[in-house]
């Protein structure tokens, strides 16, 4: 099959988008496909450079107009990664559907959270109304989409996907009964990483065992971040990473006993599905894409709010075999979120686009993403 991907973010940018639609693209390649992915991000970006080399076509472009000169009736099927604004991808992928060429338009963030900002930019663009097939990488995503399209447009549901092996144990009890909390995230505001540091704070000061809290990224509220550590008295216990290749991330995750995700509009949470793969438990928010692959109390714990979220941590911090048996299920436990299914999903919402409206219906979700006959 001939794909195209349409984003406007893509590597050397590293980020939840980024990284999925280059995985995507990769693995469809190595089975055969040929793919290329049409982007507006430049090979050099965010201090990093990308080569392009690979089964993988890489097409950067500088404008929508450039973009528009695609030969696009020359793919089977285009499909469109959108996060909250997409001021390439939006007017290119409505002309392309327009043309006629089969469409998929997968969104990968939380639209509630900014208002009518994203309805009204799909909408200028042209994008709202333009027949394609919509789709979201969650059942939250999926639902807050269909609520700002017209009246019975059918949204499916393509979840992300990780490829980490499990790590070869649970940690035991450590000699000087510390807990290692870890939490992979952009320091942005959008994660939330100052209500973390409260929580953490909150925690610490609840509890005798001494705990520790890693932050595994970077981003513009670091400065910000780091001073609030030092102002709180947190030095000796939490600590920045900053940017982290793949590899150290695995490492990371490996070497602690909870992952955190405090994000509220967190559409899906790749970051924290890599951290249960390798068999940590993962205390999330509960009004957020992690439900599709947390379910409270067996992979982890699902919050109502922060304060609850200290509660659930605490918990965890102080009953050691609570940790271990979540630990070891995660571990010992296969998720559904594998490259297979969200392959096979790919493929049936390909199949859709190309037979026409009649076929856009919702695809049956497993628990874990998986594709149900």
């Amino acid at each position: 099959m001939r794909i195209l991907h349409v984003s406007d973010h893509y590597l050397p940018v590293l980020g939840g988008i980024e990284t999925h639609v280059s995985t995507l693209a990769a693995r469809q390649a190595e089975r055969g496909d040929e793919v290329t992915v049409l982007t507006s991000t430049p090979a050099s970006a965010d201090g990093r450079h990308c080569s392009d080399l690979g089964a993988v076509s890489v097409r950067r472009v500088r404008s929508v107009l450039e973009g528009l000169r695609t030969p696009f009736e020359s793919f089977d099927v285009v499909q469109a990664h959108l996060s909250v604004v997409a001021p390439f991808s939006s007017p290119v992928t409505a002309w392309c559907a327009r043309s006629g060429v089969p469409t998929v338009v997968t969104v990968h963030s939380l639209w509630s959270g900014m208002g009518p900002v994203p309805g009204a930019a799909a909408a200028l663009s042209g994008l709202r109304g333009a027949p394609v097939l919509w789709s979201a990488v969650s059942r939250l995503a999926a639902d807050e989409l269909s609520r700002r399209l017209r009246a019975d447009t059918p949204v499916r549901v393509l979840p992300n996907a990780v490829d980490v092996a499990a790590r070869g144990h649970s940690p035991g009890e450590r000699e000087d009964g510390s807990v290692r909390l870890v939490s992979t995230m952009r320091i942005a505001r959008r994660k939330r990483p100052l209500q973390l540091l409260r929580m953490f704070g909150a925690l610490r000061a609840s509890v005798d065992a001494p705990v520790q809290l890693s932050i595994v990224g970077d981003g513009p509220l670091r400065p910000r971040f780091e001073r609030h550590v030092h102002r709180d008295g947190l030095a000796g216990s939490v600590t920045v990473s900053g940017r982290t290749e793949p590899r150290g991330v695995v490492d990371a995750l490996t070497d602690a006993d909870i992952y955190v995700a405090p994000a509220l509009l967190e559409s899906f949470g790749l970051a924290a599905l890599e951290a249960r793969c390798v068999g940590l438990p993962v205390v999330g928010q509960a009004r957020s894409g992690l439900r599709d692959f947390v379910t409270d109390g067996v992979e982890g714990m699902l919050c109502a709010d922060d304060a609850d979220m200290v509660e659930r941590l605490r918990a965890l911090v102080l009953d050691h075999d609570l940790r271990r048996r979540i630990s070891e299920h995660n571990r010992l436990t296969p998720s559904g979120m594998t490259w297979e299914n969200a392959l096979a999903r790919h493929d049936l919402a390909y199949a859709a686009a190309r037979s026409g409206p009649s076929a856009r219906g919702r695809t049956p979700v497993g628990p874990e993403g998986e594709v149900v006959p």
